[in-house]
Order: C-alpha cells, then sequence, then structure tokens
C-alpha cells in the first residue's frame, strides 16, 4: 500500500509508520538562567556539558559560525555596534536550525549549533540554511546597513567512533578551511 506525504509528514499510518530510524534523544533540562538574554543562546558552560553527555548518547554534529570575507566592514565596527548586531545575528542562527538544536554564543561573531541526532546529510542541509538565512537578513547599525555572510565548519560524531578525539577542536580547523573559499561550508 502507497504511503501518502500527509502520512510521512506526520509520521503516522495504518501501519504506524515512523519516518525516524531511532528516536529523538531526550531535551536535556534547561533553565530561563541558561541563556545569555543578549543573544537568546544556551550559555557555553551549559552547551559544553550538554555537548559531552550528547556525544556518548547517540550521533550528532556540532557546527561552528562565523563571519566571512563579505563582512570585513562589520569588523571595524565600535564596540557598541557590535552588541547591537550579535541579537541580530543569533537569531538569523536560530531560525535556521531546528526545535531540537542548540545555539551558544562563542565570543565576538561566533556561534556554535549542536545538532542533535544529525546525520552528515541533515548537517549540510542545515549549514546551508544558516547562511542563507544570515545572507536573508539586513543588519541595522548606527553607521548604516550591514550585509553579513558567515563561513560554516563542522564534524560529525558518533558514540561507536573513537571518543578522544577533540570534536570542538576538528570543528574549529574546518571552521578555518571553509572560510577560504566558496561554498564556505566544511563538514567532517
Amino acid at each position: 500500500m502507497a504511503k501518502s506525504w500527509l502520512d510521512w509528514f506526520t509520521g503516522k499510518s495504518a501501519g504506524e509508520w515512523d519516518r525516524r530510524a531511532k528516536p529523538a534523544p531526550e531535551m536535556p533540562q534547561l533553565e530561563p538562567e541558561d541563556f545569555d538574554p543578549v543573544t537568546g543562546a544556551i550559555h557555553w558552560a551549559k552547551f559544553t556539558r550538554i555537548l559531552e553527555a550528547e556525544r556518548l548518547q547517540s550521533a550528532g554534529a556540532l557546527l561552528v559560525i562565523d563571519l566571512d570575507e563579505r563582512s570585513t566592514e562589520i569588523e571595524t565596527l565600535a564596540e557598541e555596534s557590535r552588541k547591537s548586531v550579535l541579537p541580530w545575528l543569533s537569531q538569523s542562527i536560530r531560525h535556521a536550525v531546528r526545535a531540537e538544536d542548540l545555539v551558544t554564543h562563542l565570543y565576538d561573531y561566533r556561534f556554535a549549533v549542536l545538532l542533535r541526532g544529525a546525520a552528515q546529510e541533515v548537517a549540510d542541509t542545515v549549514a546551508k540554511r544558516i547562511r542563507e538565512s544570515v545572507d536573508d537578513t539586513i543588519f541595522m547599525t548606527n553607521e548604516g546597513i550591514s550585509r553579513l555572510g558567515v563561513a560554516v565548519g563542522g564534524v560529525t560524531y558518533d558514540p561507536a567512533r573513537e571518543k578522544d578525539n577533540d570534536i570542538i577542536k576538528a570543528a574549529f580547523d574546518n571552521l578555518g578551511n571553509a572560510a577560504k573559499s566558496e561554498p564556505f561550508i566544511l563538514i567532517s
């Protein structure tokens, strides 16, 4: 019996067919104090605790995001103007990720995203959506309108693979390589 697209979308049918191969990981408990009031992103300390717990339980991906070469004018802005851009940059990233994913602000204009339970293909798709979301956002500053672009580096992880490797360092290494050329995305 053929399944309709609605059955696939809702994950229901007469045969109890589910589009997920595995159940989604349990969402960690988050309190209001776990979030940065300026960016709306999770604080780095809480993010790393969740990342370490997640990588022991299920597969996923870690993305690191930073401004690319198209954003050189924003780098020269005064500190007050930077603070006005960060909430909008954070919002454009948060709008591009899935509901179960977690976003943290690292420093300057760098963010990290934990894609919980995501395969390589999902990580690639989310990275493209993040770039498109930031590209489509107009950032207003005291100096005028700024357009930003981002580079995305990342790594996938799996508890079945070696656990001793430093996925944060690997994600930053991939970000450095992604920032050098189009399409400004590198996920391994």
